[in-house]
């Protein structure tokens, strides 16, 4: 009987241990998931601060995007998005992204495109425009 006892305690003791290490698992854990919970709201925070800077630059400048009368005939539909000229202070990749949506939508050949594109630059007409004409022919 006494052996049954001991082995009995041994098992409630065992038990117990198990209880502690659960428990300090669960505290490592939530203290891990508080960490990495701060780590996104930062990177939420940071990403927000770009954008919003991205925008603020976009505001500053001109508007990349407006709907206005056609440079040519659309043949689609009775309104369409022309590009703002472009003026160096936004991305290059971003307005040339934009600016092949909008050429898309229109439906412009590349010598539409090439035509409107090369009205759209400013201060840089020179170099631009002379790659367009040649990638154009």
């Amino acid at each position: 009987m006494a052996r049954l006892e001991e082995q009995k305690q041994a098992v409630d003791q065992a038990l117990e241990n198990q209880d502690h290490r659960i428990s300090a698992i669960e505290e490592q854990l939530a203290t891990s998931q508080k960490n990495a919970e701060q780590q996104l709201g930062q990177v939420e925070d940071q990403v927000k601060e770009i954008v919003r800077g991205e925008l603020l630059e976009l505001g500053a400048g001109e508007r990349c995007l407006t709907a206005v009368p056609p440079a040519f005939p659309d043949r689609h539909s009775s309104v369409v998005a022309k590009p703002y000229p472009y003026n160096g202070k936004t991305s290059w990749d971003i307005y040339y992204m934009q600016f092949e949506n909008i050429a898309r939508m229109n439906n412009w050949s590349n010598e539409e495109k090439a035509c409107v594109l090369i009205s759209m630059l400013r201060d840089c007409r020179s170099y631009f425009g002379k790659s367009l004409l040649i990638k154009s022919t």
